[in-house]
């Protein structure tokens, strides 16, 4: 999770000016906080994160230490293989996030049936990934980013195309609403296939029925 400061800087001449810092990492945010406090100037601290919420400085304290143990800066590559000939599709995703202090890695793929385009497939990559997510979070609500190749999908999701295939709106909603229903939210960005290998092969494995199911520290894509 990231997050920026809006505050009230009070000089000792008695004039004071509104402050709004850059972004921030959550787990470097309570350090400027007990900066702030030394320095006896910050008042009326307001913390908002990415997800449009925003906390009283107790209220963001009390937030970070729930938070310990919890599943943080959740990153999605998804990815699809799809195959005409019996409208088979083997879908890839692989997760990155944090815990306290240690970064993991997941990864995952499944094989589906009766898909009807790669555009479809790679929806349903997309879905499950996100659902996979979650699971993850364990309700600790945040941000998901979202990578992907397949530029209809991800330009799609994020609203820069519309959308006219009732296939894909059905997943795109069922998408909506997985997030919503769990009080997250998901920003979608599009990148090349040299950036996405760990997925490509995911998915290509699930084609061939090689089931993967890992988890690793510090993983790196390969």
């Amino acid at each position: 999770m990231k997050v920026y400061f809006s505050a009230k800087y009070e000089h000792p001449s008695g004039t004071s000016i509104q402050f709004q810092s850059d972004w921030a990492e959550d787990n470097q945010a309570l350090l400027f906080i007990a900066d702030f406090e030394k320095t006896g100037r910050f008042s009326e601290v307001i913390v908002h994160d990415d997800l449009d919420q925003q906390w009283s400085v107790k209220e963001f304290k009390k937030l970070m230490t729930k938070a310990t143990g919890a599943a943080k800066d959740l990153t999605v590559y998804f990815d699809a293989a799809y195959s005409k000939t019996d409208q088979s599709a083997g879908l890839g995703w692989m997760i990155e996030y944090r815990r306290d202090h240690e970064s993991y890695t997941e990864k995952r793929n499944k094989l589906l049936h009766d898909v009807q385009s790669n555009n479809e497939a790679e929806y349903a990559a997309l879905y499950y990934a996100i659902h996979h997510a979650i699971e993850i979070a364990a309700g600790h609500q945040q941000l998901i980013r979202c990578y992907g190749d397949a530029l209809t999908v991800t330009n799609q999701m994020s609203g820069e195309w519309p959308c006219y295939d009732q296939d894909l709106t059905n997943w795109a909603d069922k998408i909506d609403l997985l997030l919503t229903d769990h009080g997250m939210t998901a920003e979608y960005v599009h990148i090349g296939r040299n950036h996405n290998k760990s997925a490509h092969k995911l998915a290509h494995q699930a084609m061939n029925d090689t089931n993967i199911k890992s988890l690793n520290r510090n993983d790196k894509d390969e």
